[in-house]
């Protein structure tokens, strides 16, 4: 069943939830300052689902059409689809739709728990499909929490187990689970959580080979927001101040897990060492090919921007400034591109259609590069304005604003109010976390290089080199 992003922000205000901003506990976080961007911005996945076919395929688990970030690709056109629904809702949002990761989570747990029963004869990919059919019946909306805080890199988990979730007690009827999760982009405001192990793990480790889910009743659950200069703007108010007003920055919590029990039908991998490097491998890949097609919308949206700044200032006509727009399009169009590749060239494993791992990870590399590259032109062409400008609340003042609505004027076409809407857009760009999270997001650089390395075949690469060389 499909639903509304009225009818999820409706349940939403159903969950009990204990909520930390700035120190303090919050009582109505659906409309909090700081929560609401989140909450409009999963809304938004609802609505514009509703309104192009093409996202809502068929779902076999309950025999009626499902949001494509619940639903199980099966086919590569499967998977196309999810890249284009990332994208365009990163172009119209200009942030995070804080539901990838329930989507790369669906689509690694059911492989990932389909291998585990066929090679211990278990009932976890049961229990998988039992939630799963859930989750699409009720159109819930899913995140998933992998980053460990990690403690000392220098030790070993089972050296520090405190650092990483881990079971603290076995039940008959479940297990209780202790930790805290970082960098979790917008859990609070989901139905549904899974947690999945945040790294690969050896023999003697395997209280923390876990994957389970999470729902709004489970007791233990505190959630710890981020506080940037960003948060702070929201706090603050205003109607445009803090740049993108509806759906606003990425915004992260820690996840803190006080001893919460979870029932056996929610554990899906319980301590096993090869289920847990599958689900890794399968999220990891699926999240960065996803995240690709994700940085190209944010670059359609700098490029749209962009180009509203030289019309605003009344540049049109200068081709150097043009160039530069020119220059985003073409960057994203082309991590757009590897990610459709990357969906093209994928592969089958256990009825699931995953994207191909090296070009996967090279569009994390490609993305990074073309986000910065974007942001500096983007940069380039608003000049210092986004980040020394005056406030919303100055432009309105009766004493001073008379004199900004003159002195902040460039195109006759905008009016000084309009001009500083795109330029405290652009500082947002600029100023916010994306540029971090494009970075980190789903692993940093580093770990997508690793597996590059990996899975190329630099034998074969040599070979055509000593061939055509005679060595």
């Amino acid at each position: 069943m499909l639903i509304s992003g009225e009818k999820y922000i409706e349940r939403l205000r159903g969950y009990d939830r204990e909520i930390y901003v700035k120190g303090e506990k919050i009582d109505d976080f659906v409309e909090h300052p700081n929560v609401k961007p989140i909450v409009n911005a999963i809304a938004y996945t609802y609505e514009l689902a509703k309104k192009k076919k093409e996202y809502t395929p068929y779902s076999e688990i309950v025999g009626e059409n499902v949001n494509i970030l619940n639903h199980v690709n099966k086919t590569p056109e499967d998977l196309i689809a999810r890249l284009d629904f990332q994208r365009e809702l990163s172009m119209r949002m200009a942030t995070c739709n804080y539901r990838c990761t329930g989507c790369d989570a669906i689509n690694a747990l059911y492989p990932a728990t389909k291998e585990l029963d066929e090679r211990l004869g278990t009932d976890y990919h049961k229990r998988f499909l039992k939630l799963l059919k859930e989750i699409q019946k009720n159109d819930y909306a899913c995140t998933a929490a992998l980053t460990d805080v990690k403690g000392d890199r220098s030790k070993k988990p089972k050296d520090q187990r405190e650092m990483y979730v881990h079971v603290v007690e076995k039940r008959e009827d479940g297990i209780v689970v202790r930790g805290a999760k970082i960098h979790q982009s917008g859990a609070l405001a989901a139905d549904i959580n899974f947690f999945l192990p945040t790294q690969t793990f050896r023999e003697g480790e395997e209280e923390f080979a876990l994957a389970f889910a999470l729902t709004p009743e489970d007791e233990g659950v505190k959630y710890i927001l981020q506080n940037t200069g960003y948060q702070a703007k929201f706090r603050e108010g205003g109607e445009f101040e803090a740049g993108n007003p509806v759906y606003g920055d990425r915004i992260t919590c820690t996840i803190i897990l006080d001893d919460v029990f979870v029932p056996w039908e929610r554990v899906f991998i319980f301590e096993d060492l090869k289920a847990t490097r599958n689900v890794l491998t399968l999220f990891a890949n699926s999240h960065r090919c996803a995240g690709a097609a994700c940085k190209a919308g944010f670059l359609d949206s700098m490029a749209g921007a962009a180009s509203l700044m030289i019309k605003a200032n009344g540049l049109e006509n200068v081709s150097a400034l043009r160039q530069k727009v020119g220059e985003i399009i073409g960057l994203s169009e082309a991590v757009y591109g590897v990610a459709i590749g990357a969906a093209t060239k994928g592969y089958a494993f256990k009825d699931v259609w995953h994207p191909n791992q090296l070009i996967a990870n090279a569009g994390k590399l490609i993305g990074v590069e073309g986000f910065s590259k974007a942001l500096m032109n983007l940069i380039d062409i608003a000049g210092g304005i986004p980040v020394t400008a005056p406030s919303e609340f100055d432009l309105k003042n009766e004493e001073i604003g008379k004199f900004l609505e003159k002195y902040l004027m460039g195109s006759e076409k905008f009016t000084a109010e309009q001009r500083l809407k795109i330029v405290k857009f652009i500082e947002f760009w600029a100023t916010s976390s994306h540029l971090v999270g494009a970075f980190h997001g789903g692993g940093s650089p580093a770990a997508a290089i690793i597996f590059l390395l990996y899975l190329a075949n630099l034998k074969e690469k040599e070979d055509a080199v000593k061939d055509l060389l005679k060595l």
